[in-house]
């Protein structure tokens, strides 16, 4: 095989990654009944709810790349929505943290289930290296297509 035919394998993998997590967006949206912006703001809570992290407006605003005033706008149509809450930040009086309701996390897990389910799967298979190796991979990868992005 070329190196051509490997670039060519690498775009085509590539391209299937992005249709299918665009299909993972899509149903993830039907389920919540949440559109555009507002589900990536969805995910970014669950996640760093998983990992025990505390979020804020400028944490959103920065993995999004929008404007806080955005974001401000995003948390308060979702609140409204009943798919977040915010609560008094106990290290900053002056901020709040922001998380998801009962329900919503209940239903983004559910809708979730299987994928991470299938996700899990595929990880367990692989030695604790190679997770480290397809880490680093992934960050290459998003490292490469942020360049190519231009500056907000």
């Amino acid at each position: 095989m070329t190196a051509s035919d490997l670039d060519l394998d690498l775009d085509a993998a590539l391209t299937r990654l992005d249709g299918a997590l665009a299909m993972l967006r899509t149903r993830l949206r039907e389920d919540l009944d949440v559109a555009g912006v507002d589900l990536s703001l969805v995910q970014f809570v669950s996640r760093a709810e998983s990992g025990s992290r505390p979020v804020r407006v400028k944490d959103l605003a920065s993995h999004l790349g929008i404007t806080g005033p955005a974001v401000t706008s995003a948390v308060d149509r979702l609140e409204r929505a009943g798919h977040l809450v915010r609560r008094p930040n106990p290290e900053d009086g002056r901020s709040r943290l922001i998380g998801l309701t009962e329900t919503t996390r209940r239903r983004y897990h559910a809708a979730m289930d299987s994928t991470n389910e299938h996700l899990h799967e595929l990880m367990s298979s692989f030695s604790d290296r190679d997770k480290a190796r397809f880490v680093r991979i992934i960050d290459r990868v998003v490292t490469a297509l942020d360049g190519g992005a231009p500056n907000p």
